[in-house]
């Protein structure tokens, strides 16, 4: 080795004593690396404290053991040290700038300060390290465009990563990285548009993953890799701002079953936080976000976010005016399988552009998108196939533009779609229009809330759902379009096979639902409707729709109502009347049940063939259709007085000349008339001629009239 400068003398005198020397302001401030390692590996002292110098050759340590803490300055070193398999007490490099750092399976007994100004222009390579201490990267730079500027990957450490403010021009890598403390990235920088900024698949932290704006705004360009990482504590990226460069479409391939390939600016997928995972407080993806059977023990809080790419959702409008369905699907959020322990939070102005997914998700507890702006045209914007919440799905005052589909979900409480508004619904191939809000087979386990301003403009399907107490439509609107030229549904409301306490569709005044009401098969306890109701432009199917009680707002007669029901069935069915007059007899109103039987009658003798259609006519007059037996009675005497009048002017002569019946025309008529009362008249007189045809015909009209008086009279007795 040539001989010591004065410079080195004053580190190596400096050394045994375990001072700080610094060389700022000197004019020789070289100190070669071979003389640093030999003192470090040779006698070294307590401490090696410099400051301020210019460290030429490579520090090289590999495989050597240093008992001495290593502490270095603002230094700037010419080489890249070689620290692999190196075992040292105590490595701080704080405002240092080097090349890079190859320090691959290097165990440091403390920490390990690469922090504050500390500057490498290559590679820092820890992969394998372990650290009993904590690793501060605070405000660090690491700059290696379009490569890797920290490879961590297996980094074992026994305290925390502090990486506040660290900015890094290149992947940072921690893949199978295990932290006993938290990993602080607030207010980082990280930067490698061309792929992974952070690769952290597999990462385990005991506690923390910090990506938020706490102390300045957390920035990402390029993805984060989250896949299979484990957090103890909570994964907060609260006003972080990620973006990925690499990627500009942001769509992805509708193929059958919803198999998709896609890539996210954040992928957490199978992800697993014991705490909670905040995307919210401004948090702004520019891409998906990758969730899938990501298990989150807390709450997941998307509260004030905005993810997606807007300009990915731009084409949409012009397909969905242009009636031609979308076959690139933008996607904001993937979250199929995902399981909360706690609630989703995402009221307060979430923003998602591009379609959310939570096909087979679990939340035990509430889930509320309440006031959120899902912006997805002419497809559907939350797909939320079996989703399954143990409380209440809140969908107040939410605007979507796209469809909201939750085909076989389970909600344990309430689906509260209160002031929600849904337009720009998803286009078949064929360009007809798909429902606004589809929930069929869906399980509500209390009520399901489509009122105060509800507008779908895709109708809604709940065929098949049951709720467990009341679904309502007051104040809703459903059908029409969005503008002039849009597509227009041919279904408002498909209720087929609804089971449910209470059901109210009490539509606004002069704006009916536009289009058909399918209410078929439906089971219901009460019903509260409307003149609305009845006026759909495209009918009301009631076929087989069960009810016990009817109520109207306002209240209306049951004229009203058969009127509403001649409107909506241009053809004859007898179940509606069979339904309605059923409702009023268990409510012991007769009254109204002959009217509905008697318009029933009518109804059915209308559509036969002529005889048909004069039969019924002729049962409608003389006896109501049997509901009207006081119109029996009526015509009874009116054929009484006609044969009164008849053999009044046309006397009989006696059957037996040997007595002398006395001639009464009223008993006789009376005897005829009446089959089941004898009066011995018509056994007195001998019929010929007109007069016999004319009691022939009192008799048969009197069995058919009597037959039915007697049937009324039963009824009566019955009640």
């Amino acid at each position: 080795m040539l001989p010591l400068t004065d410079t080195e003398k004053l580190v190596c005198d400096a050394l045994g004593r375990g001072a700080r020397v610094d060389l700022a302001g000197r004019a020789d401030r070289t100190v070669r690396a071979e003389l640093l390692a030999a003192l470090l590996t040779g006698a070294p002292g307590p401490a090696l404290r410099l400051d301020h110098a210019v460290i030429t050759g490579t520090l090289d340590l590999e495989g050597r053991v240093v008992d001495t803490v290593v502490t270095l300055r603002w230094c700037t070193f010419e080489q890249a040290p070689r620290l692999m398999k190196a075992r040292l007490v105590g490595l701080g490099l704080r405002g240092c700038h080097l090349p890079g750092l190859r320090a691959r399976n290097l165990r440091v007994r403390s920490d390990l300060g690469l922090e504050a100004g500390f500057t490498s222009a290559g590679t820092v390579d820890l992969t394998d390290s372990v650290v009993e201490g904590t690793v501060r990267l605070s405000g660090a730079v690491l700059r290696r465009p379009g490569g890797n500027a920290l490879l961590a990957a297996r980094l074992r450490v026994s305290g925390s990563v502090t990486a506040v403010a660290l900015h890094a021009e290149g992947e940072v890598r921690l893949r199978g990285a295990n932290v006993g403390g938290s990993v602080h990235l607030t207010a980082a920088h990280l930067s490698h548009p061309d792929g992974a900024a952070l690769e952290a698949t597999g990462l385990t932290v005991a506690g923390n993953l910090l990506c938020d704006a706490r102390a300045g705004r957390f920035d990402a360009a390029g993805r984060l890799v989250l896949t299979g990482a484990r957090i103890g504590g909570d994964a907060v990226f609260s006003g972080a701002h990620l973006h990925d460069p690499g990627r500009q479409d942001g769509q992805i391939l509708v193929v059958p079953h919803g198999s998709v390939d896609e890539s996210f600016v954040l992928d957490a997928e199978r992800m697993k936080v014991d705490g909670d995972l905040k995307l919210d407080a401004g948090f702004v993806a520019a891409g998906g976000i990758g969730l899938r059977s990501t298990r989150i023990g807390g709450h997941l809080l998307l509260a004030g976010a905005t993810i997606g790419r807007r300009e990915s959702a731009a084409p949409l409008p012009a397909l969905f005016a242009a009636g031609r369905a979308v076959e690139r699907v933008p996607v904001a959020l993937v979250a199929d399988g995902v399981e909360v322990g706690g609630d989703v939070e995402a009221r307060a102005g979430l923003r998602a552009y591009g379609q959310v997914r939570l096909v087979d998700a679990v939340v035990h507890g509430s889930a509320s998108l309440s006031g959120a702006r899902l912006y997805t045209p002419g497809t559907d914007a939350l797909f939320a196939d079996r989703l399954r919440v143990g409380g209440t799905l809140f969908l107040r005052r939410v605007l979507v533009s796209g469809s909201v589909r939750l085909q076989n979900a389970h909600i344990g409480s309430t689906v509260d779609c209160s002031g929600a508004r849904l337009i720009k619904p998803r286009l078949r191939q064929n360009g007809s229009v798909k429902p606004s809000l589809d929930a069929r087979v869906a399980t509500v386990g209390k009520d399901l809330l489509c009122g105060k301003g509800f507008l779908a403009v895709g109708g809604v399907r709940i065929r098949l759902v049951e709720v467990g107490k009341l679904v309502s439509f007051r104040g809703a609107r459903l059908g029409g379009r969005t503008r002039r030229g849009h597509p227009v549904t041919a279904v408002a409301l498909s209720a087929y096979g609804l089971s449910a306490q209470e059901l109210v569709l009490s539509f606004p005044p002069g704006r009916p639902p536009r289009g058909r009401v399918v209410l078929a098969r439906a089971r219901v306890v009460s019903v509260l409707d409307g003149p609305a109701l009845w006026a759909a432009t495209g009918g009301v199917d009631v076929e087989d729709f069960a009810y016990q009680a009817v109520a109207a707002e306002p209240e209306v007669g049951v004229r009203t109502r058969l009127r509403w029901l001649r409107a909506v069935q241009p053809d004859f069915a007898p179940g509606p009347y069979e339904q309605l007059a059923a409702m009023y007899r268990a409510g012991g109103d007769d009254e109204r049940v002959r009217v509905v039987q008697f318009e029933r009658q009518r109804r059915r003798y209308a559509e036969q063939h002529l005889l048909g259609r004069v039969w019924g006519r002729l049962q409608e007059w003389t006896v109501g259709y049997g509901y009207r037996p006081w119109l029996a009675i009526l015509w009874l005497a009116v054929f009484w007085l006609l044969g009164t009048f008849w053999f009044a002017a046309h006397r009989l002569a006696p059957l037996d000349t040997g007595q002398q019946p006395v001639w009464n025309p009223a008993l006789l008529a009376t005897d005829l008339v009446l089959p089941i009362v004898d009066l011995g008249q018509d056994n007195q007189w001998q019929l010929a001629g007109p007069s016999q045809w004319i009691a022939a015909g009192l008799t048969a009209a009197g069995w058919i009239l009597a037959t039915t008086a007697a049937a009324g009279a039963t009824r009566v007795l019955k009640r």
